[in-house]
């Protein structure tokens, strides 16, 4: 298994409030957090920041633990994890009043034996990629919702007026509500998370292609968010990618 991660500001705004953390064990445990904050400019990258260093300590503090969990405790750590990042970032928002209202959306993916343990709060994107592509996680917005109910389709969900609209993320409330996926992984499985930045400039078609368009992680990553500015680049992109054993030499 192997990692790779960019994040990049995008062509229009001036700082970038986006964060991400990725680290790879070995051959079969690895975590990645994608956060997006919002607030502005201090409070967005504190929130986000806040989100991937408390979610990955967690994590981490108990990872010899956690390989001999059962899953429905590996679970309860994990959604335990997101909600402790929750808690600090309100806080801090509610102690500054120059972080008040902070926020961040976050897309959390822990990968344990063989099965990936996906968990979001707002519109960041899990997706697994092989020859086709699948959105894991279900977007916490406005939009998403009215998909989610059959108002719309995935096609005019792209290009609707109100689809920044957020209705769940870290930080906004005391608590917050955590849904959790589990799904089992292939080998050359390549798993992507992702900001809007991305997922609003390409379409799940070009995601497949660039993502199948290289065996270097790297180069694939980079391939994403060079075509998500050239597509727009109306927010930061930032895009994790690991990739599953294929058979081959395992690059970490």
């Amino acid at each position: 298994m192997n990692c790779f991660g960019m994040s990049d500001v995008g062509k229009i705004r001036k700082n970038n409030e986006d964060s991400f953390y990725i680290q790879v064990y070995d051959n079969d445990h690895g975590i990645g957090v994608v956060a997006d904050g919002m607030g502005g400019h201090k409070g967005g990258k504190k929130a986000s920041s806040i989100a991937v260093k408390v979610i990955s300590e967690y994590v981490e503090a108990l990872l010899p633990d956690m390989l001999s969990f059962t899953e429905r405790k590996l679970k309860q750590a994990l959604i335990k994890a997101v909600k402790s990042a929750n808690k600090a970032i309100y806080d801090d928002a509610v102690n500054s009043t120059e972080l008040s209202g902070m926020g961040t959306t976050a897309v959390v993916c822990y990968i344990s034996g063989g099965k990936l343990y996906a968990l979001n709060a707002g519109d960041s994107r899990l997706y697994i990629i092989n020859d086709k592509i699948t959105q894991v996680t279900k977007d916490h917005s406005f939009v998403g919702e009215l998909v989610e109910l059959g108002v719309i389709s995935e096609q005019q969900a792209q290009h609707h007026p109100q689809k920044n609209i957020i209705t769940r993320a870290l930080g906004t409330e005391p608590e917050i509500d955590v849904d959790i996926y589990t799904e089992k992984l292939n080998d050359g499985d390549t798993i992507l998370l992702c900001t809007d930045g991305l997922t609003n400039m390409l379409s799940d078609k070009k995601i497949i292609e660039l993502v199948n368009s290289d065996s270097d992680i790297s180069v694939v990553t980079k391939a994403l968010i060079d075509e998500a500015k050239k597509s727009g680049g109306n927010d930061n992109i930032t895009a994790v990618v690991i990739k599953t054993s294929d058979g081959g030499e395992d690059v970490k």
